[in-house]
């Protein structure tokens, strides 16, 4: 079963790496082209260096003009080859930047249109997929990809060119090169798997780090710091280790490409010398071996392993590449699922929601199903909402009321049917217009850190102090307020900390309520976990905001659900009705 799920999970990663390239395959093809035709220019480099040297010690002495002739031609030919493969390694470099790019733009879109009850690893791990693990894949594009190019032209022609010098070295050069790939690949593996070691010892390390400086301040109070220092050392420690095992690997990895090179190399060397001095007669094609002859092929030599000698070092990067596609692919995002299609929404027109609609929305659900993890939660659901209603969704903890919310909140798109807004479909409008319209608060308010102003403003940048303060009083946040040290300027920590959940829900509402233009309200157990006090002044405001607009409200509090308002009953896949 473990082999399996291993199986799989490389499977995904190369399928994500695979659509996250193509849109960049063909100017991959196009550097590694230009970079091998600069390495097939040495030919021609090598055989004028070549037939200068064996023109300058030869018993026959020759013109000047032929020394000259060489010498610019090497020269020339040199920068010919320097251009054309800086030419190669910016397209390269061009195509790995766009497409790191368009990943860490798709997984933040991703993150950004996930539902809130949607399970993530730690907020560290996540930071780490968008950071090191986007950056692990740019080596193996800049490098590793366009040497496939070079590897199916360089090799074979050097050998060619050797041959109509000496078959006898073109025959070493045959034997001994495939043995750098070989072993390379046999070690690659083993490469590959501590790279993903490595991987995962880095987003636990992210995480964990991420927490416990999150959660500093309940550490100092419960006397916990030395053994978090203690933690986070093993954790390092548990990296470093990780770290080390994969350059053992790398450096045996060179040793071994180090190995058949020089050996390939020596061999080719002591054939050329023995024939050079008579030793030797078999290799050449009639007649004895010539100085500009062997000089030519020993200067074919080593560059015939260049190549192959590049693959090999670049082949940890496939590797590091491979085992950081498989944690991308592994995060629970749409956009991942779906990388193929690398801008988004290019495959339906969108349309803009009409602005002579100001008052409040018509909602509707026309046969809308959606299944998550294989279950349907909502199936063929149809009902509509009239504008300015007021609807209550009532059904237990699961039963998918924040399912539908997250399908009109455009987090979902039904798998058939549709929702439709002003009877226009969902799915083809302008999500970011569309939830501009709206004022929406969550079970669980995300708070940012920074100020309480900060927090407020992201609702409404342009709102004034009397916006403000009229938002809280809607609220009932005024008295929180009115009672910290620095008022609105308090600031606040990651997702909240520093206030209790009944504080920073009516934060949120106050938020919502800077929404003056919403034309729609959604609110998703707006009560869950407060004090009856706390939810009474909870369910004040939204009262007060549920004026002018169409209201949504999903929750199981009965004191909540016995308002004003029309009730729908969520379950079992289905929606009915309940008063009206």
């Amino acid at each position: 079963m473990g082999n399996d799920g291993e199986g799989a999970s490389s499977a995904s990663g190369k399928a994500f790496l695979e659509q996250a390239l193509a849109p960049k395959r063909a100017v991959l093809r196009r550097a590694g082209t230009i970079a091998a035709l600069a390495d097939l220019l040495w030919i021609a480099q090598a055989a004028a260096l070549a037939m200068a040297a064996g023109a300058l010690v030869g018993s026959e002495p020759q013109e000047s003009w032929i020394y000259v002739l060489a010498g610019a031609s090497i020269f020339v030919l040199a920068l010919i080859r320097m251009g054309l493969a800086r030419h190669a390694a910016g397209l390269a470099q061009q195509a790995a930047q766009r497409v790191k790019g368009d990943l860490r733009a798709r997984l933040v879109a991703g993150l950004a249109d996930l539902s809130p009850g949607t399970p993530l690893p730690p907020a560290g791990a996540v930071a780490v997929a968008v950071s090191d693990h986007v950056e692990a894949i740019g080596p193996y594009i800049r490098r590793f990809l366009p040497l496939q190019r070079r590897l199916m032209l360089v090799p074979a022609a050097l050998v060619l060119a050797t041959l109509t010098v000496n078959w006898v070295a073109a025959l070493v050069l045959v034997l001994t090169g495939p043995m750098i790939p070989l072993f390379m690949a046999l070690v690659g593996m083993r490469a590959k798997t501590a790279s993903e070691e490595r991987h995962g010892e880095l987003e636990r390390l992210g995480g964990f780090l991420l927490d416990r400086i999150k959660g500093l301040e309940t550490l100092r109070l419960f006397g916990a710091l030395g053994r978090t220092e203690d933690d986070v050392a093993a954790a390092g420690t548990r990296f470093r280790v990780a770290t080390m095992k994969v350059l053992r690997i790398a450096f045996l990895s060179s040793t071994v490409l180090e190995l058949f090179s020089a050996l390939g190399i020596a061999f080719v060397a002591i054939h050329v010398g023995f024939s050079l001095i008579g030793q030797i007669d078999a290799g050449t094609w009639g007649g004895p071996m010539t100085l500009a002859g062997g000089l030519f092929v020993l200067l074919l030599a080593p560059d015939f392993y260049a190549p192959l000698r590049a693959f090999a070092t670049a082949y940890h990067d496939r590797a590091s590449a491979h085992g950081a596609a498989e944690k991308l692919a592994g995060l629970p995002l749409e956009t991942v699922r779906k990388l193929s299609d690398m801008t988004p929404e290019t495959s339906r027109p969108v349309v803009t929601i009409r602005r002579d609609r100001p008052g409040p929305a018509a909602i509707g659900f026309e046969a809308v199903t959606l299944r998550l993890g294989g279950a349907a939660i909502l199936d063929r659901v149809s009902f509509a909402v009239a504008p300015g209603e007021r609807v209550l969704l009532e059904g237990r903890s699961g039963a998918g009321k924040t399912t539908l919310l997250d399908c009109l909140l455009g987090l979902h798109r039904p798998e058939a049917g549709r929702v439709t807004v002003d009877g226009e479909d969902l799915a083809g409008l302008d999500l970011a217009r569309w939830r501009a319209d709206l004022a929406w608060l969550s079970q669980e308010p995300r708070l940012f850190y920074g100020s309480l102003r900060a927090n407020l403003l992201r609702a409404r940048p342009d709102a004034g102090a009397a916006e403000l303060a009229a938002a809280l009083d809607l609220a009932g946040a005024r008295a929180l307020v009115e009672q910290l040290p620095r008022g609105l300027d308090t600031r606040i920590g990651e997702d909240g900390f520093g206030l209790s959940v009944g504080e920073a829900r009516r934060i949120a509402l106050a938020r919502a309520a800077l929404r003056t233009e919403a034309r729609l309200m959604i609110a998703d157990e707006p009560t869950a976990g407060l004090d009856a006090d706390t939810a009474e002044r909870v369910i004040a405001g939204l009262d007060a905001l549920s004026r002018d607009r169409t209201v949504i409200i999903a929750s199981h509090d009965p004191v909540l659900l016995a308002r004003p308002g029309r009730l729908l009953r969520v379950g079992g896949g289905a929606v009915e009705e309940g008063r009206s």
